[in-house]
């Protein structure tokens, strides 16, 4: 048996190696994950992060008796038959938590500029809300609480909306005021692109220190068009928008596409597939992934359809290997961790500021579930711990492979449900990144043979 990746801490700090019990019959934890390869069998436990790969013979063992394959369970591969694995994976979270340093101060911001937009999504979930641009004033108290609560560290910010561009002015006036203090930074954005003019682009990576800026395409020229309904009708938005893709390309700005996907337009994202590989294939710095969406009106119970959310989820599969056959995807990997946290949400470092100056702990969260505001110190710990509260475990939760690394918050509604499609989908993705990382393995032990 080769061992491809060791045990992670905590998991190997705090229990170590098992001790093998000869009265215990033995089964393999719930949490691994099986991928079959011309030398053997991989297995990959989703919970210590520990790899290994299995001979023909050693596979052949396992299925007769696991007992045969003691470094299988020193390794934590099998367990007793009445071994609780749910159990064992929050324990680890816990401990992981504990054992992170938390770190001091606040580093991580998502700043809402406005939550008014130039573009007119009929799938928005800030839809009705209020149409509210950051006046200067408050752009000022928002860089005073930046430095004021970032304990001299390196901070990230996310500029959001709305439109973030649509109120671009506040963007320049707190980078300019967190330099002027010595507060390093850099930043991100969540933007449809359209007023990421080359002027823009030039100020946002030498002065805003932009790396990278999420975009979401929704179909082709007349799909795009349509959906996004801008307030402009002077400009042809699709080529706009990726005339401006290229700009940011073009200056080492990273640009992350979402493609959202629902009943009507998966037929026409192929096509779009299509359109970015020819015009963006080969150009680093450039990913693009999809997202189902089931988010307003007849699409909310498009997801609680079974047949009908089947077949986004097969369409969206279809996209998937399509952008993967393009180049367009992430490289992927495997997680090295033990996960403690879900995002920003249970993140303790990490504030939404709106343009109100009212703090938040997530972006879907603008007009409520406030934990402070910027003229007053100190956040409210009921609020904060709130967003940390989470689901009941489902049925399915005892023998999903992805339990280890879900953390499904209660706020979250995103993740209020959990469907066989999304377990497919990510029992798919960590076979990938088994294959990915194997064959990095094999690559790195044939250079040194060599």
């Amino acid at each position: 048996m080769q061992v491809i990746h060791s045990i992670v801490r905590p998991f190997h700090q705090l229990l170590g190696l098992q001790k093998i019990q000869a009265d215990e019959t033995y089964r393999l934890l719930a949490f691994v994950v099986e991928l079959p390869v011309d030398e053997g069998l991989l297995l990959y436990n989703t919970m210590s992060k520990a790899m290994v790969l299995l001979s023909e013979d050693e596979v052949a063992l396992m299925n007769s008796d696991l007992r045969s394959l003691p470094q299988l369970i020193e390794l934590w591969f099998a367990v007793p038959l009445s071994h609780d694995d749910g159990l064992l994976s929050r324990q680890m979270r816990q401990v992981a938590k504990l054992i992170r340093k938390p770190g001091k101060g606040i580093n991580k911001y998502t700043i809402f500029t406005t939550t008014d937009c130039n573009a007119r999504c009929f799938y928005c979930y800030e839809l009705g809300r209020p149409r509210i641009p950051m006046s200067e004033a408050t752009a000022r108290k928002v860089a005073d609480y930046i430095i004021g609560h970032c304990n001299g560290q390196a901070v990230g910010i996310e500029w959001f909306g709305g439109e973030p561009l649509y109120n671009k002015p506040v963007i320049t006036l707190i980078c300019r005021l967190l330099r002027e203090s010595g507060v390093k930074y850099h930043s991100s954005m969540v933007s449809n692109a359209y007023l990421m003019d080359a002027e823009t682009v030039e100020e946002a990576s030498a002065d805003w220190m932009l790396k990278r800026v999420q975009i979401t395409l929704d179909g082709t020229e007349r799909v795009y068009n349509r959906s996004k309904a801008y307030i402009y009708k002077d400009v042809n938005a699709y080529h706009r928008v990726l005339h401006h893709t290229e700009l940011l390309l073009d200056k080492g700005i990273s640009v992350n596409i979402r493609l959202n996907i629902d009943m009507h337009n998966a037929d026409d994202l192929l096509l779009l597939a299509d359109e970015l590989g020819q015009r963006f294939g080969g150009r680093k710095r450039l990913t693009v992934y999809s997202h189902p969406l089931f988010g307003v009106n007849m699409e909310k119970a498009a997801v609680n359809d079974a047949e009908k959310r089947k077949h986004v989820y097969a369409k969206q599969r279809q996209l998937m290997e399509r952008l993967r056959q393009l180049g367009l995807t992430a490289p992927v990997s495997l997680q090295r961790y033990v996960k403690s946290g879900q995002c920003m949400a249970d993140n303790d470092r990490c504030v939404t500021i709106l343009p109100t100056g009212h703090i938040g702990k997530c972006e879907h969260y603008s007009d409520n579930h406030f934990v402070g505001h910027i003229d007053a110190e100190g956040l409210d710990a009921e609020g904060i711990r709130e967003f940390k509260e989470l689901h009941d475990d489902i049925d399915a939760c005892a023998q999903c492979v992805s339990y280890p690394d879900c953390i499904r918050l209660r706020l979250c509604e995103n993740i209020a449900k959990c469907y066989p499609e999304d377990r497919a989908d990510k029992l798919e993705g960590i076979r990938q990144g088994m294959a990915a990382n194997y064959q990095k393995y094999k690559q790195q032990n044939h250079e040194i043979q060599d």
